[in-house]
């Protein structure tokens, strides 16, 4: 899972968030996720902001139950805590470079890299 970065949760209704970190992650990459994430049973999070920009389906939630991402649970997250928004939008300005690298467009990229929380 190279193509994401890994962030645990604390007090939240995921355990953790996975930031897609470039235009090749994908949840195809599922079976990997017991490698990088150590929990028998929740939730985590994916942000595809570099992929799909700040649209409905850029969070995407699963469960996992038995250290594997369960399928039939991805759906897309109906709402997110601003607490999770702001993490990413911290990782995103702390790696700017995966912004101006990215296909978002440039008044978005500035949003992301000037510190506005999207």
């Amino acid at each position: 899972m190279a193509d994401f970065n890994v962030i645990q949760l604390n007090n939240s209704p995921y355990d953790y968030l996975l930031i897609a970190t470039s235009f090749r992650s994908s949840l195809s990459d599922l079976a990997k996720l017991n490698n990088v994430v150590s929990i028998e049973r929740g939730k985590v999070l994916f942000d595809f902001m570099l992929i799909h920009g700040n649209k409905k389906n850029r969070f995407v939630e699963c469960s996992v139950i038995n250290a594997a991402c369960e399928r039939q649970t991805i759906k897309v997250a109906e709402q997110v805590d601003d607490e999770i928004r702001k993490t990413s939008s911290l990782y995103f300005r702390e790696n700017e470079q995966l912004i101006k690298n990215s296909v978002l467009p440039k008044a978005l990229q500035y949003l992301i890299t000037t510190g506005d929380v999207i």
